[in-house]
């Protein structure tokens, strides 16, 4: 166990992005095979606690008003989606499934987790080009939407969450894309810096990721 945190402790953004290549090749593959599918949608949580890890690793600086702000982010999207999930009226009807154990209200406790390494990559994208950055809520909020467009069918597959009579309503999209937008005002507004790289590979990796099983996934 010493010597796998010593591993990725020591970790540069290079050797992480190939981990994560490799990584995500073999989730990849191992989701597409039916054998070994159950075993890899019970390793969801520990996927994105590493990917989790992987941020925080490579983020600079680290001050307080950073963790506040993560901090932030987790918590309200969990209780976002602890509305959405008891009452119905945010997203629409949907429930947590086995793939996504340890829930709080119903829900997962990492979900809060999952909106802050998305937003946190997006965010590291756009603010790699000078011409979009100055559009980062607008075309962040839409990206995120379009990354759950493809998300979401994948996630009923593999026992993430279920829509009711198996229909993602519009009402989740709308969500997806105002909740989003209100966590990257709060990246300009607090001045959040996203200077790393690794944030935004995470982002296109898990996005290539849920593509190719949207399209292969039975």
């Amino acid at each position: 166990m010493k010597r796998i945190i010593r591993y990725f402790t020591n970790l540069s953004e290079r050797e992480a992005t190939k981990f994560l290549i490799i990584f995500y090749i073999v989730g990849i593959i191992g989701f597409l095979i039916p054998y070994t599918r159950h075993l890899f949608e019970i390793l969801i949580p520990i996927t994105l606690l590493i990917n989790i890890f992987l941020l925080f690793l490579f983020h600079k600086p680290f001050d307080p008003r950073h963790v506040i702000f993560f901090v932030s982010v987790a918590v309200i999207t969990f209780a976002i989606e602890a509305i959405g999930v008891n009452t119905g009226v945010l997203f629409g009807d949907y429930l947590y499934g086995e793939s996504l154990p340890v829930k709080l209200f119903h829900t997962p406790v990492i979900i809060g987790l999952n909106w802050l390494l998305l937003s946190y990559g997006i965010t590291q994208l756009i603010r790699n080009s000078i011409q979009l950055r100055k559009y980062l809520i607008i075309l962040g909020a839409a990206g995120m939407t379009f990354f759950d467009f493809f998300m979401e069918p994948v996630a009923m597959k593999t026992g993430m969450w279920t829509w009711a009579y198996n229909v993602i309503p519009y009402t989740n999209y709308i969500m997806w894309f105002v909740v989003s937008a209100l966590i990257l005002a709060g990246f300009e507004l607090f001045k959040i810096r996203t200077d790393q790289k690794t944030a935004g590979r995470i982002f296109l990796f898990q996005f290539m990721f849920f593509l190719i099983l949207y399209f292969f996934l039975k």
